[in-house]
């Protein structure tokens, strides 16, 4: 968490369409995309999925999960992080806490891009200490599948990177003015939509409160005046002779903006990781707005250590992408006459340990078959429709 410094003293399964470089906030948006087959039209079918019976076959496309990061670039993210107990290559280790959700964002888009849309804002806006967020990717399909089963980084992913690496950090933490600039496109982004809300402490920047040091995040930070002098409960720290009231913790303005997001049908992950200790209470506040909470407190997903972080990140995101409940962007023609495979490799209809049509357009995997997609294991599901459906 970064203070604002004003002092007068000494802070789910996807397509695979081909797009372009990821736009910045500033470039014109690119035409709406329709949804993508699982299937690359440039590539024929493995031979798995070609069709045993001779009848024609086709790929049925799938809904999108959406998954959009909302990322703290405060000043306070050059701080250190706890490494865990990961081995890292020689000069690979993150150098501090930006660095260790970059690597972790990267880990897990790398894995799953390919099935989801994702787009990212990063607060505040660089040109500004307290101003809403920076979008530097709108929500959009990753890389082919391809990347993904030769394990590479696709040109998407890399180019998205670039934008969260070259930043630039310092400013406060507008939470509340980055999430209220996400709701008109997030809006209308359709079902399965989750903002990953990255932050290490808590949101202030709201110029029209007020508060006492209770509710200052320099005095509970015990932030230092001078050599001798430090916030604490004798002095109020946000003060306009001091920090000012930007520092007030913005705990009802950041939930107002969580909730109107959910009200909208939009999930928000809150992940607090180190330096974020000290506003708890208000991550879970934040975290039980949005609607994911965890099951017990801490509800939102507090993490230690960098490789805590990656983890977190990891499971949220697979749990998203790799639901086992495939919604179909139409029914096909004949419920009768469609198979689903996992990386080319069929997967019987079963009730038990295969999968069933719960509805026109909902297909559901049930026990092996899910257990298997939701550890990650599976880098291409296609519902295939043309031939007989193979029952266990």
């Amino acid at each position: 968490m970064a203070w604002v410094a004003i002092l007068p003293i000494a802070s789910s399964v996807v397509g695979c369409e081909e797009t372009g470089r990821p736009p910045l906030a500033r470039d014109a948006p690119p035409a709406p995309e329709e949804p993508g087959s699982l299937v690359d039209p440039e590539e024929p079918p493995s031979p798995s999925t070609i069709s045993p019976c001779g009848a024609a076959t086709v790929a049925l496309d799938f809904v999108r999960p959406n998954l959009y990061f909302a990322i703290d670039a405060s000043g306070s993210m050059t701080d250190p992080i706890p490494r865990g107990e990961a081995t890292y290559a020689p000069g690979t280790a993150p150098v501090n806490r930006y660095a260790a959700l970059s690597r972790a964002i990267e880990a897990l888009l790398k894995r799953i891009g390919h099935r989801v849309n994702y787009g990212a804002t990063l607060f505040p806006a660089s040109d500004a200490t307290c101003g809403g967020g920076e979008e530097i990717r709108e929500l959009a399909p990753g890389d082919d599948v391809s990347f993904a089963v030769s394990g590479d980084e696709g040109p998407l992913l890399g180019t998205f990177m670039f934008y969260i690496k070259r930043r630039i950090l310092g400013g406060g933490t507008p939470v509340a003015a980055a999430l209220r600039g996400l709701l008109p496109s997030l809006r209308g982004a359709g079902p399965n939509t989750y903002v990953f809300l990255v932050t290490d402490g808590g949101p202030n920047c709201n110029g029209q409160t007020t508060c006492g040091v209770d509710a200052c995040i320099p005095n509970l930070e015990r932030a230092r005046l001078t050599s001798t002098q430090v916030c604490d409960d004798s002095i109020n720290c946000c003060d306009g002779n001091y920090y000012g009231p930007e520092n007030c913790l913005d705990q009802s303005g950041s939930v107002e903006a969580v909730r109107a997001l959910a009200d909208a049908g939009v999930n928000t992950f809150v992940i607090g990781i180190p330096g974020s200790e000290a506003f708890a209470a208000t991550l879970d506040q934040l975290a039980l707005a949005g609607g994911v909470p965890r099951a017990e407190s801490p509800y939102y997903y507090r993490v230690g250590d960098a490789e805590a972080l990656v983890t977190t990140v990891d499971s949220l995101g697979v749990t998203v992408a790799m639901s086992c409940d495939i919604q179909l962007t139409e029914a096909p023609p004949d419920p009768s006459l469609v198979n689903l495979f996992f990386d080319g490799e069929l997967v019987p209809a079963d009730p038990v340990d295969g999968w069933a049509f719960t509805g026109g357009t909902s297909v559901q995997v049930r026990g092996a078959a899910c257990a298997l997609l939701q550890a990650g294991e599976v880098l291409r599901a296609d519902v295939i429709a043309g031939c007989p459906v193979v029952i266990q």
